[in-house]
């Protein structure tokens, strides 16, 4: 008697957003072992600061990862954190049917994406639902090299 293994989610089923974050993180965590990194897993998938503890191959610098994931091309819902320089994210499309895909980022530049939609949109910058468009992202995919070496 033999068990069935499960078939992958179909497209045409929603998978549920804490299923998502899930295949996001272990995405980049892949990821950045594969390029020497060592990677911890913060506690839980609500931490207040990031995804990932991370330190670097060559220079040993430990930094952190937030990680935001999407099944779909939709809006990044990002809020803004507190500056940090040792901060990054990595913005990552997980979808059903394809590679995933890795948008590295600074916290600068995420800050900085989110400044300019809600100045496009005219509003505050206390506004409560902060975030940007999928496609402003596209020039940041695969941008590894910012990460600290």
């Amino acid at each position: 008697m033999s068990k069935s293994v499960p078939e992958l989610v179909t497209p045409k089923e929603r998978r549920s957003s804490h299923q998502t974050q899930w295949a996001a993180q272990f995405a980049v965590a892949s990821e950045l072992c594969k390029r020497g990194y060592e990677v911890a897993f913060t506690m839980g998938n609500r931490t207040p600061l990031a995804d990932l503890m991370v330190v670097s191959p060559k220079e040993k610098t430990m930094f952190l990862v937030d990680v935001k994931g999407l099944s779909r091309p939709n809006a990044w819902i990002i809020h803004k954190k507190q500056r940090r320089d040792n901060l990054f994210y990595i913005l990552t499309h997980v979808p059903d049917d394809r590679s995933n895909q890795f948008f590295i980022l600074t916290q600068q530049k995420i800050d900085a994406y989110i400044d300019s939609y809600l100045k496009r949109h005219g509003r505050s910058q206390d506004y409560k639902f902060t975030g940007f468009n999928w496609s402003q992202v596209k020039d940041d995919e695969n941008e590894w090299g910012i990460l600290p070496a």
